[in-house]
């Protein structure tokens, strides 16, 4: 079976990069989603139903990879407030006024609700299912303060 499930990937592999380009812009980015839903695939074979085609199986991944790429880049991506350090923007008194601003925005949302651990969680690029499970709570929850947290953010930063 996993010779004739290789042997199909390679051949599907001009459709799988064609429908990457639809996804990205670059040529560049759709090579690494390309090659990301190929790795996926392989890895699980096991879960593939050999009396279906092989095409829907590999769009729906793609279209998942797609998507969770997106989210995570499309997301501020901030560090621990423990690890906030003025140096790390320039001297500017601009600058420094909009950062102490950030920085104490966030910290006033986290005195209000959990929710903003898991959005920094998230934010640095931990998975729903990693985040559940540093922070001992279920899935739901994780998707729940996200969601939560990152509105609040909004809110406070009237963005």
């Amino acid at each position: 079976m996993t010779m004739d499930f290789e042997k199909e990937l390679s051949e599907i592999y001009p459709w799988i990069l064609k429908v990457a380009r639809k996804f990205c812009c670059s040529m560049q980015d759709a090579e690494d989603l390309a090659g990301d839903t190929v790795y996926k695939l392989l890895v699980n074979r096991d879960k593939f139903d050999c009396s279906k085609p092989l095409q829907p199986w590999c769009l729906i991944i793609m279209r998942n990879t797609y998507i969770i790429r997106y989210n995570r880049n499309s997301l501020i991506h901030f560090t621990g407030l423990d690890m906030v350090d003025g140096s790390a923007i320039s001297n500017c008194t601009a600058h420094s006024i909009l950062f102490d601003d950030l920085v104490s925005t966030i910290q006033r949302c986290a005195k209000k609700s959990r929710c903003i651990d898991s959005v920094m969680y998230y934010a640095s690029g931990y998975s729903y299912d990693e985040i559940s499970e540093i922070l001992n709570i279920p899935v739901g929850t994780v998707r729940s303060r996200i969601s939560s947290g990152r509105k609040q953010l909004c809110q406070e930063l009237k963005y």
